[in-house]
């Protein structure tokens, strides 16, 4: 996927009634945006530059709140309780956002959801023009630039890795993270059970092998997580996101607190 990316980000977990109706930026987030505010901003989805939304932006006191459109952006991606919105400020009052379900996987049917939810009703506000085949291409061209960076020991994983998209869960770092716990669904879709070993990756392409540890329902990642944690200065915060490139390859890339 793509490399080390210096837009700085932040995270949301929706909540009905908290954050639905407005959305307040982070405090510590709104230097990266107080010297460029206007009366609206546009959020897209990653991985789709053909559907956007605008919401109006509004300052009180020393907050500012995503407005009036941003319940438009919810109802159309049927965003629920505990789902996960990571937002990247990538240019000037321009925000793309990464959602992930409550199992902690990203969603992969984005554009299949906020198609159906335009096609239901279609109010004034709606969504610029929705391209699905053109995003479909733009997803398309990034998994095959991830797949030429797989070296040849790897191909042959790669090669099972489904048509629809990579796969992948999101962790928040606690004070001891010592291991990683993998998503139930996750685990039960797409790795092979017993203990084995696998390869992580950061954005760089190096390597590390990390421990694949299996009881009842329960899956971690284990032995040599430490390891890899310390050598990238993830740090307690911090939000990793795995995305499986392989049948027992990951990349992980993380989001700083």
């Amino acid at each position: 996927m793509e490399g080390a990316s210096k837009e700085p980000t932040f995270f949301k977990i929706i909540k009905t009634g908290f954050n639905t109706d407005d959305l307040r930026i982070p405090p510590k987030f709104q230097r990266h945006m107080i010297n460029e505010l206007s009366e609206t901003a546009t959020l897209e989805l990653k991985g789709s530059s053909k559907c956007s939304w605008t919401v109006q932006v509004s300052q009180i006191e020393r907050d500012i709140y995503f407005k009036n459109g941003w319940q438009k952006f919810i109802k159309d991606n049927s965003l629920g309780d505990f789902e996960f919105l990571v937002f990247r400020y990538e240019r000037p009052m321009h925000f793309t956002i990464e959602i992930f379900d409550k199992t902690a996987c990203k969603r992969n049917n984005l554009l299949e959801k906020s198609t159906r939810a335009d096609n239901t009703k279609r109010p004034r506000g709606r969504p610029r023009k929705c391209n699905r085949s053109a995003a479909g291409e733009n997803i398309q061209s990034c998994q095959s630039f991830e797949l030429k960076e797989i070296k040849e020991e790897e191909e042959e994983e790669a090669a099972t890795l489904p048509s629809s998209g990579f796969r992948s869960f999101t962790s928040i770092m606690g004070k001891r993270c010592y291991n990683v716990a993998v998503p139930v669904d996750f685990s039960r879709e797409h790795l092979p059970q017993g203990y084995y070993n696998i390869v992580l990756k950061n954005s760089k392409g190096q390597k590390w092998k990390v421990k694949v540890v299996c009881s009842g329902n329960t899956v971690k990642l284990s032995a040599g997580w430490v390891v890899f944690r310390r050598a990238n200065q993830i740090n307690c915060g911090d939000i990793c996101t795995f995305d499986l490139v392989g049948r027992r390859t990951m990349v992980v890339h993380v989001i700083p607190k």
